[in-house]
């Protein structure tokens, strides 16, 4: 049960917040996990090419262990109308609305059946279909034996390239079915193709041969080549580390050019005239990356933004000579117009942005994602400098009680470099009454928080501060938001520098009230989980730590992660250095741990593999040191389900309740 001096505490600052006038009115409502949970996901906001309509998608969480059920929206990009769900079949998942070059029609890969056969299928294929700008007339595109990953249609309507994996020849499924079904490491099989449709007479081929895993395309506005992010493997980390930027002849599949061997993640683009392609170089440590305009016929290259003390995440061709890019400077999101041929600068609007997914048009103006302190991410229009919200999908969320977000700045105490981050108070909280505190780290390190709409199942700063607790998010060196010298200052240094940046920031709230030392926990996922883990090894600052799929040692993760090529960049050779690592993992120093630990794990995580959690609770467990463990079964890195992001939710909460709330002061 929860403490009645801690409801009593959180009631107390929700009438405080409430205008005289609104006593007679019903209080905000204090979100629960389960609220959190049914929030919808908004994404991929696609704006036509004369700036009119917006198409976007729509997630709706569901039950059971089920992925949210994605679907399309329209919502006009100018005016008051309102936005309208493309009709599709109740249990259809739709995702990837791309408008036509003429705005006359939006394709979208959907599941939906293609035919009264298909009906009888529990789940169809995932197929490119199309349908008017008004959303009417579907008609399916493709009819690949697997699931369409992604496509694009040629600027002039006639041809549609998408990606599928080549169905399994019957000797596969038959060894499958049998459960003979050995794998052979770091062997791959199944790759993604380039296929090839004439809309006009229905011919399909593929283009790509079976052994090259084709990441991105995308057409040349004249038709005739393709410009495509390729791997010889198929893994995640082929996906962020190993992959690289070709061009193909789109009638013979024939390689015309490399144009990068290194390449980032950043999506293909051609510019209008077809002349120069944009994409992304990947650092050489693996955790920055460049944004290069490159023109194919001088062979030059221009990096994008260069010296610019932010991190540029996605940029859109406006026409020939400029684009737009949008990244993360500080804790706020930043709208750049950006030279083709010089690649210099211009901040032409600070947005608050969850991540960075937008389109522009030739004007500028601009569909994008935003949030605000009370509201999740929506469609937004950038349109001559205004910010303007286009969709409402969460009208429930006005009614909540909200969280106050501070953003902060501060210095550091080891070489005087500025940081910053935020931080989350109860509604109407008024300096003055020390509050109970949870420090949560982000992941990473190379991430940020940003300012706005922080509640999601791990983003847990709305829900802890509408029950009466104050949320420090700092962003230390190694995040992004401060360029690339200040992400890669981590290398070599987990727990150093940025602990040290934490510890700061902490010290400033300490001095200024907000916090109460007494009732202090660090907590996070990811690299914030590993923070919690370092900070309770190297100080007795904290309480309790909560430590959320955490990194523990660093070396044994090097070498079992999914991505394998990741903590090389920041520490070297797992084998040879292995001194290094072990440096900065906690399991080193378990010994050291006094305070109580709450565990939380995914057995399905392949990122930071569940026996890294394994490993710190025995380690406490024979250390004596109280320990709980909760594990995930199916979770992965990231989840997904909902049931799981309720009960991590409400785990921290109780936790924090049991370790902070009984030494509350009244």
């Amino acid at each position: 049960m929860r403490p009645m001096l801690h409801r009593l505490f959180v009631i107390g600052l929700m009438m405080a917040a409430l205008p005289t006038l609104a006593l007679a009115q019903a209080s905000p409502v204090i979100p629960t996990p389960d609220m959190i949970m049914a929030l919808k996901i908004v994404g991929d906001p696609q704006i036509d090419r004369e700036g009119r309509w917006i198409a976007y998608t729509v997630g709706t969480p569901r039950s059971h262990g089920k992925r949210p059920l994605s679907r399309i929206w329209r919502v006009p990009a100018t005016g008051k109308g309102g936005a309208q769900e493309v009709v599709a079949p109740e249990d259809a998942n739709e995702e990837h609305p791309r408008w036509s070059a003429d705005g006359r029609y939006l394709y979208f890969i959907s599941n939906r059946p293609s035919s009264a056969a298909d009906d009888s299928k529990d789940v169809a294929d995932a197929q490119v279909w199309r349908v008017d700008a008004n959303g009417e007339n579907p008609t399916v595109l493709t009819h690949s034996p697997g699931d369409v990953s992604a496509f694009e249609v040629a600027r002039d309507g006639s041809r549609i390239a998408y990606l599928a994996a080549d169905a399994p020849n019957a000797a596969t499924v038959a060894a499958r079915e049998a459960k003979d079904d050995a794998v052979l490491a770091d062997h791959s099989t199944q790759f993604s193709r380039v296929w090839l449709r004439d809309l006009g007479n229905g011919e399909a081929r593929a283009l790509t041969a079976p052994d090259l895993q084709v990441h991105d395309l995308a057409w040349s506005p004249d038709g005739r080549r393709l410009a495509m992010r390729v791997s010889r493997g198929t893994t995640l980390n082929d996906y962020w580390y190993r992959s690289r930027v070709v061009l193909i002849d789109a009638d013979t599949g024939e390689l015309a050019k490399e144009l990068e061997a290194r390449a980032s993640a950043h999506p293909l683009q051609w510019s209008p005239d077809g002349t120069r392609l944009l994409y992304g170089h990947l650092g050489e440590h693996g955790m920055v990356a460049d944004v290069t305009v490159h023109d194919l016929g001088s062979d030059r290259k221009a990096v994008l933004a260069p010296g610019w003390n932010g991190t540029l995440w996605l940029v859109r061709w406006r026409d020939d000579r400029t684009l737009l890019g949008l990244g993360q400077r500080g804790v706020r999101g930043a709208f750049l117009r950006l030279d083709a041929t010089t690649g210099q600068w211009r901040e032409v609007a600070r947005p608050r942005i969850p991540f960075a997914s937008f389109t522009t048009t030739s004007t500028g103006r601009s569909a994008y994602l935003g949030i605000r302190d009370d509201q999740p991410a929506e469609v937004w229009t950038l349109d001559g400098g205004t910010l303007a919200a286009r969709t409402d999908t969460h009208p429930q969320v006005a009614g909540w009680a909200h969280g106050q977000v501070r953003e902060l700045a501060w210095t550091s105490s080891r070489d005087g470099l500025g940081i910053t981050g935020l931080l989350v108070t109860p509604p109407g909280w008024k300096p003055g009454t020390p509050l109970p505190t949870l420090v949560q780290g982000h992941g990473g390190p190379a991430w940020a928080w940003w300012s706005g709409w922080l509640g999601s199942w791990h983003d847990w700063a709305q829900l802890l501060a509408t029950h009466g607790y104050a949320v420090f998010l700092p962003n230390p060196r190694g995040s992004e938001g401060g360029g690339h010298a200040f992400a890669e200052m981590a290398r070599g240094d987990w727990g150093g520098g940025d602990f040290q940046d934490i510890l700061d920031g902490l010290d400033m709230l300490e001095k200024e009230g907000v916090v109460d030392p007494r009732r202090l926990a660090i907590g996070g996922w990811s690299y914030g989980g590993y923070m919690a883990a370092w900070a309770v090894t190297q100080s007795d600052r904290f309480r309790t730590a909560i430590v959320g799929a955490g990194v523990i040692d660093i070396g044994a993760m090097a070498l079992t992660t999914d991505t394998p090529d990741y903590l090389p960049g920041y520490f070297g050779d797992p084998v040879t250095q292995r001194t290094r690592y072990d440096a900065h993992s906690p399991i080193r120093y378990a010994d050291r741990v006094k305070v109580p630990v709450l565990i939380l794990h995914g057995e399905e995580d392949k990122r930071v593999p569940l026996s890294q959690g394994e490993m710190l609770h025995r380690a406490l467990v024979f250390n004596g040191t109280p320990v709980t463990m909760v594990t995930y079964p199916r979770g992965p890195h990231w989840f997904f389900e909902t049931a799981h992001g309720r009960d991590v939710q409400q785990r921290v909460l109780d936790w924090l309740d049991r370790q902070l709330g009984t030494e509350r002061s009244p």
